[in-house]
């Protein structure tokens, strides 16, 4: 956010945006995010700060900052808050981790500020024609909290063991092995030239002609109950499954379950909410780092998908906008807004692609096989201007979104990127031969 262009290049460069809201749905959507933010942050200042976390109140003022200092400031003759707390302190590209402050002001007021941002928009919305670049920004704003209304839930979860989505026990028939479903030699357009109802970031552009080589790709997303027999096997235990990072890594930091996995009496189980529940089930394994996922493959002689694999499968080899077809996603169809936390891997069948495959969007993140990179022809935001190129090389690809990522986010050109040995996020993965 350091880097900034003008606004008149801003405008002109998103004048070629095709993104265009209605007034109706741009209200919506910032409706439903902010009631969201307010219920997700609740009892942030209630509790400890994780040293390998965002503080959870500077995480609120960061939102804040966001808004004033990149959306607000380039919508024509928008009110601002012009507050002197919001500064480069809550710049994530200026202020590394360890100095962030947390302690300027308290849970009270920084509502306060957020719902007079919200406000602000509220009356800038009804009172302005909305062009594609007022759509595009305030979009920017409202995906950019949600993106932080998932690190509250996951960072919560982290610090106290608890989340505030329900929590199914299941009791169905296990899935006890993988199921393949078999794709051709193919092309496809992966990426995007910015012409999906969606905001496209800037690493999502432009589309290009990809080669398919044959493949199979798994049904389902790895199971937890698939994933123990790996610990059954002593897979944490074996170097053989582990490349040398990957193994330094696990032994450095004690590795030895998934995040929030125990063992004790002869019983494998998780503690999430402080409840003990089971592990034999058809939930997703969900909370394992990259280099975990790839060390599961190497024992099961299969391979994560790429990002390719994983695109054309979501948009059925490149004919329709989702796997399900082209309407846009909701709850009868996947696992996101919110609604729940992990569901089995085998449920919402409406929302199977053309071959069956299942789950494709929501439920969990999913690791892929390659780092993300920018395609050919990438052209840098001119507003979020660090929403991709720092991480170019570093992070790992994750497609599909999870159950805390809203419907006006989520789609199959959407890029997430994570560091390969990230456990916080709800990410799990599902397997390739």
């Amino acid at each position: 956010m350091s880097l900034i262009f003008d606004k008149i290049k801003i405008h002109n460069i998103l004048k070629k945006k095709k993104i265009n809201k209605t007034k109706e749905q741009l209200l919506d959507i910032l409706d439903r995010m902010s009631i969201n933010f307010v219920f997700f942050t609740q009892n942030c200042d209630k509790l400890k700060n994780d040293s390998e976390i965002n503080p959870l109140l500077w995480q609120i003022g960061h939102v804040i900052y966001f808004f004033d200092n990149l959306i607000l400031k380039n919508l024509n003759n928008c009110e601002r808050l012009n507050v002197e707390y919001f500064d480069d302190n809550y710049d994530s590209f200026i202020t590394p981790l360890k100095y962030r402050d947390h302690k300027r002001l308290n849970y009270k007021q920084l509502l306060f500020y957020f719902n007079n941002t919200i406000k602000i928009l509220n009356s800038y919305i009804n009172d302005n024609s909305i062009s594609n670049i007022e759509s595009y920004l305030i979009m920017l704003g409202c995906l950019h909290a949600d993106m932080h209304i998932e690190a509250f839930i996951f960072s919560k979860l982290k610090i106290s063991n608890s989340i505030q989505l329900n929590i199914k026990v299941e009791h169905t028939k296990l899935i006890e092995d993988i199921e393949f479903i078999k794709y051709l030699d193919d092309e496809f357009e992966q990426g995007t030239n910015g012409d999906y109802e969606y905001l496209n970031f800037d690493n999502e552009m432009p589309s290009f002609k990809k080669s398919i080589k044959s493949f199979s790709i798994s049904k389902y997303p790895i199971t937890e109950y698939l994933y123990l027999q790996f610990i059954l096997d002593e897979g944490y235990k074996k170097k053989q499954y582990w490349c040398d990072i990957s193994y330094k890594w696990k032994n450095d930091n004690n590795i030895k379950l998934p995040l929030y996995w125990h063992y004790n009496d002869g019983k494998y189980y998780k503690i999430i909410n402080k409840q003990k529940l089971p592990v034999d089930t058809n939930l997703p394994i969900c909370h394992i780092s990259y280099y975990e996922a790839k060390a599961y493959c190497r024992w099961k002689k299969c391979r994560l998908p790429s990002e390719a694999e994983y695109e054309y499968v979501s948009t059925n080899k490149g004919t329709t906008k989702f796997p399900w077809g082209n309407n846009s996603p909701n709850n009868k169809l996947c696992n996101i807004n919110f609604k729940n936390n992990l569901i089995p891997v085998n449920n919402f069948t409406l929302g199977e692609n053309n071959e069956k495959v299942s789950q494709l969007i929501g439920n969990i993140w999913e690791w892929c096989e390659e780092h993300i990179y920018p395609y050919d022809g990438f052209i840098i935001d001119p507003v979020y201007r660090e929403m991709s190129y720092p991480f170019f090389g570093y992070k790992k690809i994750c497609k599909g979104g999870c159950f805390a990522v809203p419907d006006y986010l989520i789609h199959p050109k959407y890029r997430n990127a994570q560091y390969p040995d990230c456990r916080i996020q709800f990410i799990g993965f599902r397997v390739c031969v």
